[in-house]
């Protein structure tokens, strides 16, 4: 994964368009586009059983099959992309793949809204990135992505045992899982021994972060070193409800969720550290200065930030980022001592096939075979049998000054690892929820309102986009 521009969140009018039905025509319209992050680490399975089906088309090597990969990636990103493609041709010298990037600014919205007017103007879409398992379930909704059971059946293949996470929509397959994003906390060795501070293990809760960024925090003015930075996501609204909850926007019966006592938890944690520690930098500053979460804290502004392991090809990119403190890992903070240790917040990028292909075998054998092959390791890989060594190896490279090994590894590969995320909770206008909690927390903050009005407010702006949903 790039840029983590996935995350941000945007009213988006263009949606798929595959349906024939008023209602999802509806759905459609006032559907927007959000993201939010998920992955994660659990046992080794068995082995899958990579390239154990051969594409059955008309196509020869004389004359390949094309098809069209979309994507946003960047940079690096490309060749990398470049290099897996040239291992798949010469696997299956009768498939052709293109690398497109919709995008060349790595704005995964961006991307989706060019994607989606390609879908409503009818062109055939192949093979495309999502990055956010609601993304996947909210166009499978609309039917015009293909189910992936037949091929996977036929090549015996367990998506549950051989996936962190897969993307279903009335208990049929929609993706395969091409990278996994673990959320954890990156911490500045500099001033985490400058407080004195161990490196934070599992169990630790978020009056522990609290009392780590207020210890962390020093210096006054434009030199001040924060403790701690909170972005703008809605992850960073209520980090409780992604990895305690099992879906963070609604119940099993699909009303809001907003009324959770965690929310108010995280809310008044919020305004604490704001306003009575003075250990994060305020929400105002960070609104109206359009600041982001890399640049703050690979800048040395803020000694500890919540985020995903994308941050370790950031922490990476010292020509963009120029730094010479050594970034240690430690787990996403509980809310309590009772919590189960290995709770966390789960998330990834997947691979989908458009409805619309006109070769779906050769694409469903292309997204197997990217899922599955170790050769080139962009992320942290959605394939629970990757060799977690290998892994590491890859993503640290020769930047071992800047990154601890030794924590990062027994932050991302611990064996208790779990996510309560409960994907069937999930709905087509799932993504229109997240601006409803971003929102939330920026009117507690900003018009210093009770938690009580704030989750009202919530609650009484979810159930609208509920309602205008159903109708």
């Amino acid at each position: 994964m790039n840029e983590p521009y996935t995350m941000d969140s945007v009213t988006n009018p263009f949606i798929f368009i595959g349906g024939t039905n008023m209602k999802v025509l509806k759905m459609m319209l006032v559907s927007g586009l959000t993201v939010s992050m998920l992955a994660g680490c659990g046992s080794k399975p068995e082995a899958p059983k990579a390239g154990s089906a051969a594409a059955t088309s008309a196509a020869t090597t004389a004359n390949p099959a094309t098809i069209k990969y979309y994507n946003w990636a960047t940079g690096p990103s490309i060749e990398q992309i470049n290099q897996i493609i040239a291992n798949f041709e010469k696997k299956f010298p009768n498939i052709h793949v293109e690398n497109i990037q919709l995008v060349n600014n790595g704005n995964s919205l961006e991307f989706y809204k060019k994607l989606d007017l390609m879908a409503a103007s009818g062109e055939a879409i192949d093979v495309a990135d999502f990055s956010n398992v609601d993304f996947v379930t909210e166009r499978a909704s609309r039917g015009v992505l293909q189910p992936l059971d037949e091929y996977l059946n036929k090549d015996g293949i367990k998506v549950d045992d051989t996936y962190y996470m897969t993307p279903k929509y009335q208990n049929k397959v929609y993706g395969l899982e091409n990278s996994s994003q673990l959320w954890l906390v990156a911490i500045n060795k500099d001033a985490l021994d400058a407080a004195k501070l161990p490196v934070p293990t599992w169990g630790w809760t978020w009056d522990d972060f609290r009392d780590y960024a207020k210890k962390m925090t020093k210096g006054s003015g434009d030199t001040k070193q924060y403790g701690a930075f909170f972005h703008t996501w809605g992850e960073y609204a209520n980090m409780t409800a992604y990895t305690e909850l099992p879906h963070p926007y609604l119940k099993k019966d699909q009303t809001p969720v907003f009324g959770d006592e965690s929310f108010k938890t995280f809310f008044n944690l919020r305004r604490a550290m704001e306003k009575d520690d003075q250990s994060v930098k305020p929400y105002s500053d960070i609104i109206g200065g359009k600041l982001r979460y890399d640049s703050e804290f690979l800048g040395g502004k803020a000694a500890m930030i919540p985020t995903a392991n994308f941050v370790v090809n950031l922490i990476k990119d010292t020509n963009k980022f120029p730094h010479t403190f050594k970034t240690v890992f430690a787990p996403m903070p509980v809310s309590s001592k009772s919590v189960e240790i290995g709770t966390s917040n789960l998330g990834g990028g997947f691979m989908s096939i458009g409805q619309s292909s006109k070769h779906k075998q050769e694409s469903y054998e292309f997204i197997k075979y990217v899922t599955q092959q170790m050769d080139v390791i962009r992320d942290l890989p959605g394939l629970k049998s990757a060799d977690k060594d290998k892994i590491i190896k890859a993503l640290v490279g020769d930047k071992a000054d800047l990154i601890d090994v030794d924590s990062l590894s027994a932050t991302m590969f611990d064996k208790r690892i779990k996510s309560i995320y409960d994907p069937s909770y999930s709905t087509p206008y799932s993504s229109q929820l997240k601006p409803v909690l971003e929102n939330g927390l920026s009117t507690f903050l900003l018009d210093k309102l009770t938690p009580e009005a704030a989750q009202k407010q919530m609650i009484d702006e979810a159930n609208k986009i509920i309602q205008q949903n159903k109708k």
